[in-house]
């Protein structure tokens, strides 16, 4: 039998962005919704349908990580996204990152990779005076590809 994945024991990483603590990752999905309309109609009007795979679509993916005094992360989005006149340079910005799922003796048991990846939103905190939670980050990474490769 296959080994259980727990929700729980995760790390995202991306190349230079290590060591952070994060909260939460979504939007590993990847979908290939079919062309079903009718392609024509036949002899005696019979209507012609066939279900035709199309061009995949990939959800971005966003993490949700514990702040800290370290910016990287900040720095990363706004490297990606700042406004100069057309001349962004987020193509030479994107990385490669991966999302692990480990098992209770922290051995890698499955391992997804999201190719060029970039942020394309941040989300500071919310800070409130009677919460007992941590103050976090958000970020939406917008990407070429998600393939599971473990």
């Amino acid at each position: 039998m296959s080994e259980f994945l727990t929700a729980s024991r995760f790390y995202f990483e991306a190349q230079g962005l290590e060591q952070k603590i994060i909260k939460e990752v979504s939007g590993l999905s990847v979908e290939s919704t079919p062309a079903q309309e009718v392609h024509g109609s036949s002899k005696g009007g019979q209507a012609t349908r066939q279900a035709t795979p199309t061009v995949a679509k990939f959800t971005n993916v966003t993490l949700k990580l514990v702040a800290t005094s370290n910016m990287d992360l900040y720095k990363w989005y706004e490297d990606c996204n700042k406004n100069l006149g057309g001349k962004s340079d987020w193509t030479n910005k994107r990385k490669d990152g991966s999302v692990s799922a480990y098992d209770q003796a922290g051995a890698m048991q499955a391992r997804w990779e999201i190719k060029f990846c970039y942020p394309c939103k941040y989300t500071g905190p919310t800070f409130t005076a009677s919460s007992g939670d941590m103050a976090t980050e958000t970020i939406e990474l917008v990407h070429e590809g998600i393939q599971r490769v473990q």
